[in-house]
């Protein structure tokens, strides 16, 4: 019965740690963090938004507000984030380039519904890389 047991908090154990290794995987490429903020607006779960904007505060106001802080906004910005972004979608290949810091800089074209009806807006959001961990910078 003991060996049991054992196996069994193991196997919890094991699950756990893989759940929140694989929790930040939506930051290993631009394309996967565009796609949680997709994610994020069809869902209605900000969970992870808090997450894509730099530790250092280096993006612009529109990503800090609008994106990394909308699990706190009020809830008319909440629904603006969701018809934006419900319809999302990557419209073309990723540019990559450095910056004058050294960091890579991420180039990701996307359409979004900015004016709550069928017109979609054509955009580029810009994300930079730090420490192994892909970030908005602005859009």
């Amino acid at each position: 019965m003991k060996i049991k047991t054992i196996l069994i908090v193991c196997y919890v154990a094991i699950n756990v740690a893989a759940a929140q290794s694989n929790a930040d995987d939506f930051q290993s490429d631009p394309e996967s963090v565009l796609n949680e903020v997709f994610r994020a607006a069809n869902e209605k779960d900000f969970s992870n938004l808090n997450k894509l904007c730099p530790p250092d505060k280096s993006n612009d106001g529109d990503t800090q507000k609008y994106i990394c802080d909308i699990a706190s906004a009020s809830e008319n910005i909440q629904e603006e984030f969701i018809t934006y972004f419900k319809t999302g979608k990557i419209t073309g290949d990723i540019k990559y380039s450095s910056s004058h810091r050294g960091f890579e800089i991420a180039f990701v074209p996307f359409n979004f519904n900015y004016s709550g009806g069928a017109n979609q807006g054509n955009e580029t959001m810009k994300m930079v890389k730090i420490d192994g961990k892909w970030y908005l910078s602005s859009f």
